[in-house]
């Protein structure tokens, strides 16, 4: 029977393992579309008997993070009660984290929080490296029998609707096709009423479903994703892409600082123009790039076509700046195109089109706000819908004006290729996630550009290094997608560009620093001419000029540090700062020495900030000599 409900989970999990044995293929959304009760149910079920075999097909887990020594985790325990309280932690990543997961479960995972998985040996023999658009294909090759999702419902005059909310990205895609296969298979949801209930094609019928557990004491805030502080080259970077972007176009921004930066400095180019172009005048007037997009506020606004419908893009769409709509009728839609369309036909329509959604908890709680004509025009839907075009290839174009693809990238090559997903090693960082369905779009739409955004270099001191270089044994997207590549010192733009001609636009956007060494590997390659010289205008593409030109603009207000606010505190996000400090001053033998001076030190009064951050951790009123030993150790971090 479809839809049989639950309201214990052990009885639901009972009732999964009854029809499904004891091999189990289990898949799972990314982000917040866990069912974190029922996973952790299952997986429990298959940590107490060695017999199941489970495999977990997932990606993008997130659980608060624990502190690696004390200190840390004295930090961490009071942010954990505030910005995630209740949440029901996932049992599965905290093993796979302590390295305990039994043998009889594999964790297989199509992308990772970034960084989060370099040193784990058998997280990086469990990456399966899929396209976002094909991983409901691959989790069918490998033979998934049970599809978990966590529900958004409403009660409407007695009726039940559920909502696949931030997820339906894989779950519409993989259902019909599970449909077709010839073994036993379960879908199960779990309803979470935390969550945003999002309407059009996220509403689904509860039959759709299997196994729906549906008990109130389950329900908890969806897992929140503080923002990270926005840089000065993140802020050039950020403000040189806005101005790509066509008005009466289509955008598609992805997760992380860099989208931050580009989507205030969207919103700044419509609330502040002045400023805007007075900001992007101060980096270098780049005439070619004003020829892609332009300058100007907008007058018909944008389409948003994004995987990742994000806390700043929402705010676009909150602000107006999101508005154009776009209609399922290729005919309409024409007519609209076109200026052809009567007042009468141009009613309903959508402006947002998403796959998934993640974001701090006021984002959510703004989702939840949201009046029902405002949420129509929001379409979370397939992420075979967002992320290719070629099904419904005349409707996509006629919807997808101009669509600017602005993705975040680690390296580029001097030819052109995108490194994104993984180090020289093998070992991946994050995957490759959407990235290459959006670069392959730029080039199948008639109008559309891959923007890559990277920092021209990284690190600092004896650590310094390009982020521009002149090969690599990986990549992400190969050299024949180049497009357009964005740093903070200016837009190379590589389509249908000469190998030669390449370099040298790549070259006019690599910090200073390492033009001659670059210049020299692509010459002793034959790639360049041996008397061709980096141009002077290039010739100083360094951070400080960058700050410099900028400088201003934060002093003003128009560039701050978290343009769309932040879950943690002032007083939280400096403390860190500090304990950073502390730890970074530990790993060198300079750093200790510094450190040793500090704690030597005599104690100075004891100044306020110094008094908040003891009582944050705990250590205020130190009682064994080891709190005494740590308060000492933050005292002296305030002194480095």
């Amino acid at each position: 029977m479809k839809g049989q409900r639950f309201n214990n989970c052990d009885a639901c999990v009972d009732a999964i393992f009854e029809r499904l044995g004891k091999r189990i293929v289990l898949g799972a959304p990314l982000g917040i579309g866990k069912p974190n009760a029922l996973l952790n149910g299952v997986y429990r079920r298959a940590k107490a008997d060695p017999s199941i075999q489970l495999d977990l097909v997932t990606a993008l887990s997130l659980n608060p993070p624990l502190g690696s020594s004390e200190l840390e985790e004295r930090f961490l325990a009071p942010v954990r009660e505030r910005v995630w309280p209740g949440y029901p932690r996932l049992e599965f990543l905290d093993d796979v984290n302590a390295r305990r997961v039994p043998d009889n479960v594999r964790v297989i995972e199509f992308y990772m929080q970034s960084g989060s998985r370099l040193n784990d040996d058998l997280s990086q023999q469990n990456y399966i490296s899929s396209n976002y658009t094909h991983v409901a294909r691959d989790m069918i090759g490998r033979g998934v029998n049970l599809l978990m999702q966590s529900v958004a419902l409403r009660e409407d005059q007695g009726r039940r609707r559920l909502s696949l909310s931030a997820n339906p990205d894989v779950t519409l895609q993989i259902e019909p096709m599970l449909q077709g296969v010839d073994y036993p298979w379960l879908t199960c949801a779990q309803v979470n009423r935390e969550l945003p209930w999002m309407g059009n094609r996220a509403e689904v019928a509860e039959d759709l479903f299997d196994f729906v557990l549906d008990n109130p004491s389950l329900d908890h805030a969806p897992f929140s994703v503080p923002h990270e502080p926005v840089s000065v080259s993140d802020w050039a970077i950020g403000l040189r892409a806005a101005g790509l972007v066509r008005d009466g176009g289509t955008l598609q921004v992805g997760i992380g600082a860099l989208g931050d930066a580009a989507c205030h400095s969207l919103r700044l180019r419509e609330r502040d123009n002045d400023g805007f172009r007075a900001a992007l005048d101060a980096l270098g007037a780049d005439a070619r790039a004003d020829a892609i997009g332009g300058r100007d506020r907008f007058a018909q606004g944008l389409y948003v076509a994004s995987e990742l419908v994000s806390n700043p893009l929402f705010t676009l769409f909150e602000e107006g700046i999101v508005r154009r709509r776009v209609y399922e009728d290729a005919a309409l839609q024409e007519r609209v195109n076109e200026g052809l369309a009567t007042p009468e036909e141009q009613r309903g329509g959508t402006v947002v089109q998403g796959a998934f959604f993640l974001g701090p908890a006021d984002f959510y709680q703004r989702l939840r706000a949201l009046d029902e004509d405002t949420r129509a025009l929001v379409d979370m839907t397939s992420v075979a819908e967002v992320n290719r075009i070629f099904t419904h290839y005349r409707l996509e174009r006629l919807q997808r004006r101009h669509p600017r693809f602005l993705n975040i990238t680690m390296k580029a090559t001097l030819l052109g290729a995108a490194v994104s997903d993984q180090l020289r090693d093998g070992k991946v960082v994050s995957g490759v996630g959407g990235q290459y369905n959006f670069v392959s779009m730029a080039h199948q739409l008639p109008e559309g550009r891959s923007v890559l955004l990277l920092h021209a270099a990284r690190g600092s001191g004896a650590r310094l290094e390009s982020n521009i270089v002149w090969e690599y044994p990986h990549n992400t997207i190969p050299r024949h997608l180049r497009d357009i590549y964005m740093t903070e010192y200016g837009m190379a733009d590589l389509r249908g560009r000469t190998d030669r001609e390449c370099i040298e636009a790549m070259l006019a956007i690599a910090d200073s620093r390492f033009q001659d060494s670059l210049m020299q590997q692509a010459q002793r390659a034959g790639k360049l001419p041996r008397d061709y010289r980096v141009p002077d205008q290039y010739r100083n593409n360094l951070s400080e000029h960058i700050a410099k030109a900028l400088a201003p603009h934060q002093q003003a207000g128009r560039l701050p540090e978290l343009p769309f606010g932040c879950d943690l505190t002032a007083a939280e996000r400096a403390l860190a700062g500090r304990l950073r400090r502390l730890k970074t001053a530990a790993a060198t033998t300079a750093g200790k020495l510094r450190l040793l001076r500090a704690l030597a030190a005599p104690a100075p009064a004891e100044q306020e900030e110094v008094a908040a951050a003891l009582r944050h951790l705990r250590l205020d009123r130190p009682a064994s000599g080891g709190e005494k030993r740590l308060a000492r150790l933050v005292r002296a971090a305030y002194a480095l």
